[in-house]
């Protein structure tokens, strides 16, 4: 019980963040957590041709985000200015995120989540609003073989394939770091081969229902099984040594220390060596 003449303590609330470097499965993951009964945003970005299914994503955050991202001059694959966290921009856009979080946390006790790409450079923000909120974050890292996602990039958004593998590296890498690796792993190929292991493992993490009841069939379609980057080789050292280590990390059971230390290299490089503004 409170005592009297002190604030009340906020409570503790639990948010699934789902995290990814975008073409990575994110989509799919959330109808999963959708079903396992996660409730999801009502403002949603519309599906198009390149995501039929929908993208999943709340489109109050993707605007503020992408409002901050441009407000900044950051590119997806450039690393957010040093002094980010400070900016008049920033601050402007808190407030806005803020106000996200009390509506769609304000409507009942159920564990809500939402996922955007950009969400991965932005956490150390997102901890901030998390933390004054009284939110407990579980994160849940979406992962795909870089060739299926940088072909994805290129036929999508016409993106070149040097800078979609740019786009991989600095996402999957500004996730692990600001989370510290404390994440939940998902591999999309895994969904082919064993989605009721991985669905149970997320029910598991995510603190939801029992994945024995939910429907996989009409979610996890064998359309969806399209591997799309055979041919495809990463041109950046970094980007396979971070794709090599990845290979033996699933779930929340992987030695984490170790994949920090391949993270905090690759982040290293790509500050020392950032890529051309285009």
């Amino acid at each position: 019980m409170t005592q009297p003449g002190l604030p009340p303590q906020p409570v503790s609330r639990s948010v699934v963040v789902v995290l990814g470097s975008g073409r990575s499965g994110t989509s799919l993951l959330m109808q999963v957590l959708a079903a396992l009964g996660m409730r999801v945003s009502e403002e949603m970005i519309e599906a198009r041709r390149d995501n039929p299914r929908g993208f999943h994503e709340d489109a109050r955050i993707v605007r503020i985000q992408a409002d901050l991202l441009r407000q900044l001059g950051a590119w997806p694959y450039h690393p957010l200015p040093a002094d980010w966290l400070d900016a008049p921009a920033t601050a402007t856009a808190a407030r806005a995120l803020q106000d996200v979080l009390h509506d769609r946390l304000g409507r009942d006790q159920g564990t809500w989540g939402f996922k955007d790409p950009r969400t991965a450079s932005f956490l150390p923000l997102w901890r901030r609003l998390f933390a004054a909120e009284g939110v407990t974050p579980r994160y849940v890292l979406a992962q795909r073989e870089p060739g299926s996602i940088i072909r994805s990039f290129r036929e999508a958004y016409a993106t070149d394939g040097g800078m979609a593998e740019r786009v991989w590296l600095r996402r999957t890498c500004d996730a692990l770091w600001h989370t510290r690796a404390d994440c939940h792993l998902v591999h999309y190929e895994d969904w082919f081969v064993r989605a009721r292991e991985v669905t149970e493992d997320l029910a598991r993490f995510t603190g939801l229902g029992e994945g024995a009841a939910v429907s996989l069939e009409t979610l996890v379609r064998p359309d969806l099984n399209r591997s799309g980057g055979a041919g495809h080789v990463l041109r950046d050292p970094h980007a396979r040594a971070l794709n090599a280590a990845l290979e033996s990390c699933r779930g929340d059971a992987f030695d984490r220390e170790r994949l920090l230390q391949t993270v905090e290299t690759c982040r290293r490089h790509m500050d020392e060596h950032p890529a051309p503004v285009r």
